[in-house]
């Protein structure tokens, strides 16, 4: 069986194959610009001897200078290329990774979308992806350094072999210790990114919590907590900047000491006349430059290794998906099917000794029943039998251990993605709406006129609610629904799924934050559409308008039938 690989180089190499054309523009024009530096140290030798009279080949001043403006332009032109192709491709090759990820995310069960909070993974999602595609620049830029440090080296030990070998050996030694202690600055950093992390995730579940911290009168706790984390934050961004800052004087006191050096050793030589002002002029500007790409080569030894925790992180949020999975271009997507296809309309739903087993426990066991178009199939029981489990395992929203779910007679290989609109629509207990207005809520994907909107806001009882908002349809109600009461939010949610005209329309005790008569006027809507409904309740109206009733104890059906036979029986008591 073939490994599996995650290494960083392969999933580097994978990011490039899928950008290849922009990629291979963006690497040229970059390897240009970084290489350029050696023709313009060539040309200021030229310079500094035409000025002395020793230039070779004859040129003179004013050829010397129309050169370099030549290769000034020459140089923004590549960076202008290099800029054109790269900055459209590091927007790709990051949006590829997040959309690959929160693909997979979408096509999880619910309830193992993901591990950590909301903020760590939007953290992630945006620190991490941007790390992997600033991987893709290790390649050029390595070959670039390499290329301009092994030329540069080449042409001073062509020019003077014996200070070239005395300035640049104790540069490299001091370089090689400072890349060897940048292990402390990527440490540090990790650390700072991870407090940031933190910081996002707090924010993030106190935004969405507003109204559990004001109940609680948690305030106070909740402000502390956050200025822990920010202080955390403030020490480990401090750190980060000031290990930086050092790092970077390091490398720019190396430097400062090789120019030293060639001004005390080539002093000398220059007044005996075996070293030109050219050729010091080539060592003031090719110490600087050479000592730069070796301290770079080591920063991207560094980040190379950062970016492999950085995939490390990605690949996690993906929980066990393989890597390939994170940089391989999805295919085209099919046109999405609003209406099903011929045949695939629902005549039976049957789910067949379903069973779900979590941390040892049976929640759910042996569960069969099924289903028939245009009936109403009502779950009921005590609170913790397993209801809510039970139309969840259904749906694919938490993965079944047992047992399957067939669609007119054929089993339904992937829940999760089967049981999507048009074919099922779902309206857990509690409502989750998006930032925004009702008819965006509402209608999502869809394009609904104002006579669709007007039936669906009179199903879900919320034609009343709707008049006395000003902006109607357009009225904005806040992150997560927070402008509205929580009956309001509920009917939102109704009104979301009757909005998907689905063949199965399942409803998980939603009618929990209503009032009784809202509650039965909601039913008395649902019956008159005569649509097919799998719903968790307890509303009597409801029970006796159902085809049959399911009742479960400990995730058991102890009762399964009309209400009228599970009352000539005797109802199980609750």
């Amino acid at each position: 069986m073939a490994v599996e690989r995650r290494d960083t180089a392969y999933l580097v190499w994978k990011l490039i194959r899928s950008q290849a054309g922009p990629y291979a523009w963006t690497a040229l024009g970059w390897i240009l610009w970084n290489a350029w530096p050696l023709v313009p140290g060539l040309l200021a030798k030229l310079f500094f001897d035409a000025l002395t009279g020793r230039a070779p080949l004859g040129l003179g001043v004013s050829a010397v200078v129309a050169l370099l403006v030549l290769s000034g332009l020459g140089r923004a032109l590549a960076m202008h290329g290099a800029t054109r192709a790269g900055v459209p491709l590091r927007f790709r090759l990051r949006a590829l990774m997040q959309g690959n990820i929160v693909r997979h995310i979408l096509r999880r069960p619910a309830a193992q979308a993901f591990e950590g909070s909301v903020g760590q993974a939007i953290s992630t999602l945006r620190d991490d992806a941007e790390a992997g595609a600033l991987a893709t620049d290790w390649p050029y830029d390595a070959f670039a350094g390499l290329a301009f440090g092994a030329g540069g080296l080449a042409i001073l030990l062509a020019v003077n072999g014996r200070l070239t070998l005395l300035v640049f050996l104790p540069l490299t030694f001091l370089l090689l210790l400072a890349n060897v202690a940048r292990s402390r600055l990527m440490s540090v950093r990790d650390l700072s990114r991870r407090t940031t992390a933190d910081v996002t995730g707090a924010i993030a579940e106190i935004f969405s919590s507003v109204q559990a911290i004001q109940v609680a009168g948690a305030e106070a706790r909740i402000l502390a907590h956050l200025k822990r984390l920010g202080e955390a934050r403030r020490r480990a961004t401090v750190t980060d900047t000031v290990t930086g800052l050092a790092f970077d004087g390091i490398f720019q006191y190396t430097m400062n000491l090789g120019a030293g050096m060639v001004l005390l050793i080539g002093a000398g030589q220059m007044h005996s006349g075996r070293f030109t002002v050219g050729d010091f002029a080539l060592f003031a500007l090719y110490l600087m430059q050479v000592a730069d790409r070796m301290g770079f080569l080591g920063y991207l030894i560094s980040s190379y290794q950062q970016s492999a925790i950085a995939f490390r992180r990605l690949l996690n949020l993906m929980r066990g998906a393989p890597a390939r999975a994170l940089v391989d271009r999805p295919p085209c997507p099919p046109p999405v099917v609003r209406t099903p296809a011929p045949g695939e309309s629902l005549r039976t739903l049957e789910v067949r000794g379903l069973g779900i087993i979590r941390a040892g426990t049976g929640v759910v066991t042996d569960v069969s029943f099924t289903i028939e178009r245009g009936t109403v199939t009502a779950i009921t029981g005590r609170i913790g039998s397993g209801k809510s489990t039970l139309l969840r395992g259904i749906l694919g929203l938490v993965p079944t251990d047992a047992g399957g779910t067939f669609w007119n007679g054929r089993v339904i290989e992937n829940p999760g993605e089967f049981l999507v609109p048009p074919r099922s629509a779902y309206v857990p207990q509690r409502a989750h709406l998006f930032a925004g207005t009702l008819r965006q809520n509402v209608v999502l994907d869809r394009e609904l006129s104002e006579v669709d909107l007007s039936e669906v806001a009179r199903a879900a009882v919320f034609g009343d609610d709707l008049a006395r908002m000003p902006d109607g349809w357009d009225t904005p109600i806040g992150n997560q629904g927070v402008r509205l009461s929580g009956g309001q939010a509920q009917r939102v949610a109704i009104a979301r799924a009757l909005a998907r005209q689905a063949d199965l329309t399942v409803l998980d005790d939603v009618s929990s934050a209503l009032d009784g008569d809202t509650e039965d006027l909601i039913w008395r809507e649902m019956l008159r559409m005569r649509g097919t409904f799998l719903v968790v309740t307890d509303s009597a109206r409801l029970l006796q308008a159902a085809r049959q009733i399911i009742w479960l104890e400990q995730g058991r059906v102890v009762a399964l039938g009309s209400f009228n036979n599970l009352t000539a029986r005797g109802l199980p008591s609750r």
